[in-house]
């Protein structure tokens, strides 16, 4: 297993795999058998993502990592609930993450649904339920208004996480955990930090 990386570190190697991804430049690390029987006996991935759920966002791919770099926890429109703050505090209780990056995307399809109004069908309804802060917040800015509600709503779910009580709060006040939102442009592969 790889030695604990601070998050600055983490954020590095995070942003670095991007670049490489950006430029056609990947390494694909740590993706062969060998790498497959290491993990086979633990984990300790370096950063948490919580990402949506599209098809086009493979945290993996987009930042170039390999088997157990990264622990990943996707629902669409990229919120959390209970049961993914459940996740993330298993990360860095248990497996010692200290980055969680919450990574909005262009073109995200449940915050274009969110923009259209507070009801959708079956669940669905849920998720843009829980985007609807994000589309308030941003209602009367200039810009387009899905790109401004996916980037509210990466900022609303990070300040979600950072307030969770008692475990994720407390170690962001103690400075034993880092929580960054990103924002992935989907036709060019770049992510920026918010």
């Amino acid at each position: 297993m790889a030695d604990t990386l601070n998050v600055q570190q983490s954020l590095k190697k995070l942003l670095d795999g991007n670049k490489r991804c950006v430029a056609c430049k990947q390494q694909n690390p740590r993706q062969d058998a060998r790498r497959r029987k290491e993990v086979s006996k633990g984990q300790k991935p370096f950063a948490v993502i919580v990402g949506c759920s599209d098809s086009r966002i493979p945290p993996e791919l987009i930042f170039d990592q390999g088997l157990g770099d990264l622990f990943v926890v996707r629902l669409a429109g990229n919120i959390v609930d209970a049961l993914a703050l459940g996740s993330i505090e298993y990360a860095v209780e248990h497996l010692g993450s200290k980055l969680v990056i919450v990574l909005g995307h262009g073109k995200c399809g449940a915050v274009t649904a969110a923009t259209k109004g507070p009801d959708a069908p079956g669940h669905v309804g849920a998720i843009v339920r829980a985007i609807q802060p994000a589309v308030k917040k941003v209602q009367k800015m200039p810009g387009d208004l899905v790109d401004n509600a996916i980037r509210a709503n990466a900022s609303l779910v990070v300040s979600k996480i950072k307030s969770s009580k008692p475990i994720l709060a407390e170690m962001v006040s103690k400075g034993e955990l880092e929580v960054i939102g990103a924002y992935y442009n989907i036709e060019t592969g770049a992510v920026e930090l918010l």
